[in-house]
């Protein structure tokens, strides 16, 4: 009974003063909606990189051009080339999957529509390592590769881009850069990685790409596919090792190449991810402390103010423990309602953000109930001293406060 009138009183008492209890509370808001924000966006982004990582397939290796150096001065970066490619295929030892890609940026038209997209030199493999799936219609064939053929399988969301329906689109000609593709598939839905939306792009057989499109056989890119239970390790030194006879690389020199272990790099962007969310949830708390300071300044006022209405309190009865209990409680609750009105906030910017970014949206209810906890925790902490304060105020004295 004791608490629930405390309850009553306290939101009367909020509710008397609403704009100065905004006020006390702003503090406690903001701070609330940053560690929200930012924890949410942390933990949305470490998802997208996760999703990415599961895309390239159950273990991934990538392999990049890098920059060569002779004699310790660089020397411009030697490409990656299909032949390169080929010479890792031809090793069986690992039982890997070889997926070589190219990739640029070329116009796009299909009758009135007109898009700019990245266009993606492809192996079949490729979609398997990648993890892609067939929406409507086909993947094309290793034999329209070798054939040079003028097929295309759009990402999910092209159609759109081009003002028409996949089944529309599904089987008609698309223009790149003025030359006729006949569409052949259409991807589903994959979602952004977090660096790229492969629902965005194009997609068309390597050999196809290399000599319609773009007039190279140098690679953006080689994608390695490889059992969980691989030896790594291992895989990484075979690759070494045949990419530098393949590049004529002498001993002591340097690789011109760089491999890419995609499950390492999670690790250390978790890392990173979680130290710089600590870093700045740990900000965003020393503005709930400060929140907490003006809440405790507030009922110091308050108990000033209602130094005539305790003294009554108390002449009719009111015990210290009661009188203690109802600015403590109007002290938390002060606080949860702006943590309430902060985590609002907060998942709204989080909404907002992972929208603009395609990501998916991700909060972790820990970070909701610790948030509440702590905001709890302040309203107690700083409650306390004016709560005591008022309680040892002596009612023959208050009741002559003006």
């Amino acid at each position: 009974m004791l608490v629930q009138e405390s309850i009553q009183s306290a939101i009367s008492s909020i509710k008397t003063n609403g704009i100065r209890s905004f006020l006390t509370a702003l503090a406690i808001i903001i701070g609330t909606a940053a560690v929200i924000a930012v924890i949410g966006i942390g933990s949305s982004a470490e998802k997208a990189l996760e999703e990415s990582i599961d895309d390239l397939g159950p273990r991934t290796l990538s392999i990049f051009p890098s920059q060569r150096k002779r004699g310790g001065i660089a020397s411009g970066f030697n490409p990656l080339v299909i032949k390169d490619a080929e010479a890792l295929s031809k090793n069986n030892e690992h039982n890997w999957l070889i997926a070589p890609a190219m990739s640029g940026n070329r116009q796009i038209k299909y009758r009135n529509s007109n898009m700019s997209g990245e266009i993606n030199g492809y192996l079949p493999i490729n979609f398997k390592v990648r993890g892609f799936d067939i929406g409507h219609g086909r993947l094309f064939t290793e034999k329209e590769n070798l054939g040079r053929k003028k097929v295309i399988v759009l990402g999910s969301k092209v159609p759109g881009e081009l003002k028409t329906s996949p089944k529309q689109l599904l089987n008609q000609d698309i223009l790149i850069a003025g030359t006729s593709y006949k569409v052949v598939g259409i991807l589903k839905e994959e979602g952004s990685t977090g660096w790229q939306n492969p629902d965005d792009d194009l997609y068309v057989p390597l050999l196809t790409a290399a000599q319609r499109i773009f007039g190279t056989d140098r690679l953006g890119w080689i994608n390695v596919g490889i059992s969980n239970d691989t030896n790594v390790d291992y895989v990484m030194m075979t690759i070494e090792q045949i990419l530098r006879q393949k590049h004529d690389i002498g001993p002591g020199e340097e690789n011109d190449f760089r491999i890419n272990d995609w499950s390492q790099f999670s690790d250390l962007r978790r890392q990173a991810t979680g130290i710089f969310t600590a870093l700045i949830a740990g900000i965003a708390a020393i503005s709930l402390i400060v929140g907490g300071i003006g809440v405790m300044n507030i009922m110091l006022v308050s108990v000033t103010e209602r130094t005539r209405e305790i003294g009554l309190r108390k002449a009719l009865g009111a015990t210290q423990k009661s009188i203690m209990m109802q600015f403590i409680i109007e002290a938390v609750l002060l606080c949860i309602l702006g943590g309430l009105l902060g985590i609002i906030i907060g998942v709204s910017l989080l909404l907002l953000f992972t929208s603009l970014n395609d990501w998916i949206f991700y909060m972790p209810l820990s970070a909701v109930f610790g948030s509440i906890t702590f905001c709890a925790f302040v309203g107690l902490f700083f409650g306390i001293w004016p709560a005591r304060r008022a309680a040892r105020l002596d009612p023959a004295v208050s009741l002559r406060y003006e």
